[in-house]
């Protein structure tokens, strides 16, 4: 971690400095990120979904996948802006979006993130009244 910190070009130097300052404080790094969902349905014509974070384009497609394409919208920056929310394949191909949390904690996204953001929106959107493309 304290090459990544060093390395002022990495994607990952400034979540780098915030893990080692906690470390320095004697403070366990967090393993869970909390960030707040929103899904509100609006009678049988729409789905609005609301995600934290600047989130990354993949999540359309799984989205749309996860919960059926139409009439279905989704919007990013919503209750929490912790930096970027990342999809597994961003995670795997590097690169800014992959920097981890620059507001609000320490550390950076795990690719099982995805699974989790998906799976709890699907049950969100349930809960809503929104019928799901595969039930």
């Amino acid at each position: 971690m304290e090459k990544i910190a060093n390395d002022k070009r990495h994607p990952k130097s400034f979540a780098a400095k915030q893990s080692l300052a906690v470390l320095d404080r004697g403070e366990k790094l967090p393993a869970h990120y909390s960030c707040p969902l929103t899904v509100w349905q609006f009678g049988h014509d729409l789905t609005l979904v609301g995600l934290s974070g600047e989130v990354v384009v993949d999540y359309v497609t799984m989205l749309e996948k996860a919960l059926g394409p139409n009439q279905l919208w989704i919007a990013a920056y919503c209750n929490d802006v912790f930096g970027y929310l990342p999809s597994a394949k961003v995670l795997s191909e590097g690169g800014y979006e992959t920097r981890g949390l620059y507001s609000g904690g320490a550390g950076w996204f795990a690719p099982e993130a995805e699974e989790v953001i998906v799976e709890r929106l699907r049950e969100l959107a349930r809960q809503a009244g929104r019928k799901l493309s595969a039930e």
